[in-house]
């Protein structure tokens, strides 16, 4: 139970003045030499009780008096879990990343550009390597059907989510800063203003966790895999009819 600072501050005075009358009763006996233990047990609480305000804590024959720090403590302490979050979403939404880390895509007239100095690059690299041409080496871009299933999903579920979250937020055309909201952003958003249940945030979060994990080469469980597939149609139907 926590008292208020008033009954602290009164309770310390109270015991101030009683150890003191106490000691005031005895002054006699101790001057005179006539002191017991007690009297000198006494002098001690009465000295740690004008210690108090200065100290933050003080120990004598096994007895702590202590300051209130835990109050101090707890305004200074972050959740350790939601610290935990913060860290696991950062690892798994990798799209706020792609935003933010590499920028926009380049415009169409820079892209004859970038072709050349492609081409230029990769003949360098084949002359150095005696390689006549590309036409014998390796063209495919294999991805496993699952990993693939699992970028529908998170493509479909951030489409969707980007559909609702700029119907109730966009007005005109939106500033970049605002069209680039990270999934997770937009997902907050929406739970905080009620558009889409607050169960539904968690279960979303963990839905794109296993699908980011999955695009970008990390091991995923057999179990989770299923897990999304299974679960997407539900979720995508819950988020077609948001708005």
């Amino acid at each position: 139970m926590k008292l208020p600072n008033w009954f602290k501050i009164s309770w310390w005075i109270i015991l101030l003045l009683l150890t003191g009358l106490i000691l005031y009763k005895r002054y006699d006996a101790i001057v005179t030499g006539q002191s017991v233990i007690a009297d000198v047990f006494i002098f001690l609480i009465f000295v740690a009780l004008m210690l108090v305000p200065i100290f933050s804590e003080i120990e004598f024959f096994g007895i702590k008096l202590k300051k209130e720090i835990e109050d101090l403590k707890q305004d200074l302490n972050i959740k350790l879990g939601d610290i935990k979050n913060e860290i696991k979403n950062s690892q798994v939404q990798t799209v706020h990343n792609t935003f933010q880390g590499f920028g926009p895509p380049p415009p169409d007239n820079k892209l004859p550009e970038l072709e050349t100095e492609i081409d230029r690059i990769v003949k360098a690299k084949l002359k150095e390597h005696n390689i006549k041409s590309t036409t014998h080496l390796p063209s495919r871009i294999d991805v496993p059907d699952n990993n693939l299933q699992l970028f529908k999903v998170r493509y479909n579920i951030e489409t969707h989510l980007r559909r609702i979250w700029e119907e109730r937020f966009a007005k005109g055309e939106m500033d970049d800063k605002y069209k680039y909201q990270s999934i997770m952003k937009i997902i907050q958003d929406l739970t905080k203003f009620e558009i889409i249940d607050g169960n539904f945030y968690g279960i979303l979060r963990e839905i794109l966790s296993i699908c980011n994990y999955a695009i970008h080469g990390e091991s995923v469980t057999d179990n989770q895999m299923t897990f999304v597939i299974k679960n997407a149609k539900q979720v995508l139907d819950y988020l077609s009819q948001a708005k």
